[in-house]
């Protein structure tokens, strides 16, 4: 069994590589590290709209999570708008079929910005 020990390791080799692609681009950006790893999560996925969705998911989740936005008396999820940052991050990590939506323009948006992301990272 030595050659899967080795073949193990190689595979380690690679994601430590791929991880640290995704950290030079968020502190390219100025971006929180911890969001390399929600990068590095849909690398799997077949393609970069698919991509770019999962990690918006993710991003949102753990914007929930920490109660960014979070209005206590309403039931309603707010919706996030991501900082130029954010979008540029996704855009050359994931850079195939972009779509340029409009920002969303209703009472539950909430404006992220990076000092908000940063916040998260220290919780």
């Amino acid at each position: 069994m030595p050659g899967s020990a080795t073949e193990h390791q190689a595979s380690l080799l690679f994601i430590d590589l791929l991880m640290d692609v995704y950290v030079d681009l968020c502190l390219s950006f100025g971006l929180p590290v911890w969001l390399a790893s929600l990068l590095h999560t849909a690398e799997r996925l077949r393609n970069d709209h698919a991509r770019r969705k999962k990690v918006y998911r993710l991003l949102h989740r753990k914007l929930m999570f920490h109660g960014v936005g979070v209005n206590e008396e309403s039931q309603d999820q707010p919706t996030y708008v991501y900082p130029k940052e954010v979008k540029m991050l996704m855009r050359s990590a994931f850079p195939k079929d972009i779509c340029n939506y409009p920002n969303p323009d209703h009472d539950h948006v909430v404006y992220i910005t990076v000092e908000d992301l940063i916040s998260i990272e220290n919780n």
